[in-house]
């Protein structure tokens, strides 16, 4: 049984340091590399059993060239709009923060209780 309390413990200690690594890779992720204005072309969601998944198309220029493909962290609501995202790599990616804020809003409040936590054993 006590292993079980310690796994969860440590479980519950690691969720805020993941959500702010998955938020601050988010942000780092979308406001650095190039920036291009894409034209969204179309969305469309996989359902699967448990699970569904959006994936966006979109067209910008980059050096002269024009592509097409993937962005990622565009949704159905930007299809046909012309938004400003960031190319890194192949990788087309949008600059919308909301994703990005959200996760570091709800996992900087969260990191009091593993640094609490760690505190409070140190000065035993």
């Amino acid at each position: 049984m006590k292993i079980v309390v310690n796994v969860f413990v440590a479980l519950i200690m690691l969720a805020p340091l993941v959500l702010v690594g998955a938020g601050g890779w988010l942000l780092a992720q979308r406001q650095f590399g190039e920036k291009v204005e894409a034209e969204v072309l179309s969305c469309d969601i996989e359902v699967g059993y448990k699970t569904s998944s959006q994936y966006c198309t979109a067209r910008w220029t980059q050096d002269g060239v024009e592509r097409t493909g993937p962005i990622q962290g565009s949704g159905d609501n930007e299809v046909g709009k012309t938004i400003t995202a960031t190319v890194r790599g192949e990788e087309l990616y949008s600059r919308s923060l909301a994703l990005p804020l959200i996760l570091l809003g709800l996992g900087l409040p969260l990191c009091i209780l593993p640094i609490s936590f760690v505190r409070r054993k140190l000065r035993r």
